[in-house]
């Protein structure tokens, strides 16, 4: 009965007012002025010239003869359906209810209602996966050592082969010359 009340009182206020906007001399032109903004809000919102227009159609039917209970077993599915889906807002909000009922079984998995009792163990995962990362650091700085001392005795070795491959040749260069020197003089 309050919400009933306070937009009687608000309609009250609003015909009876006496804004510095609305200059009139009686309750006729006050009546006219605020029929000629509610033409003004109707056509700036067609939703709600829409929905003013079934709302007349339909306006014995909803009020009734004041049981309640009678206008709306009189009022039809499809009627009731209409003045829902009057508001735009209602779409939204059904295809918002759609969507989350969608997701309802996504949300009410089992692993989510556990959560909050597995965080201890969490907690322990994270200094099990500290320790091992820090280990996984120090186990590729090892492995980068030692492959960084295998490239420096590769490159240690290469280097001896070439003085041993040098010496070689000179010996093999040397003998040659001797053998030609043998052979000339033979």
């Amino acid at each position: 009965m309050s919400v009933l009340t306070a937009r009687i009182e608000a309609l009250e206020r609003s015909v009876c007012s006496s804004d510095a906007d609305i200059h009139t001399a009686n309750l006729a032109e006050q009546v006219a002025l605020i029929e000629r903004q509610l033409s003004k809000t109707l056509a700036d919102h067609t939703s709600l010239a829409r929905a003013l227009e079934k709302y007349e159609a339909l306006k014995d039917i909803i009020e009734g003869d004041g049981d309640m209970e009678l206008a709306r077993r009189a009022l039809g599915i499809t009627a009731k359906a209409e003045l829902i889906l009057l508001n735009d807002d209602a779409l939204k909000i059904l295809s918002d209810l759609h969507t989350i009922r969608d997701l309802q079984p996504r949300i009410s998995q089992p692993e989510y209602v556990t959560a909050a009792d597995l965080l201890p163990q969490v907690g322990e995962l994270e200094k099990q996966h500290a320790q091992q990362a820090s280990a996984f650091r120090q186990i590729v700085a090892d492995i980068s050592s030692v492959v960084d001392k295998y490239h420096a005795d590769t490159e240690a070795m290469s280097e001896m082969f070439i003085r041993w491959d040098q010496t070689l040749t000179a010996i093999e260069r040397k003998v040659t010359e001797l053998e030609a020197k043998s052979h000339s003089q033979a």
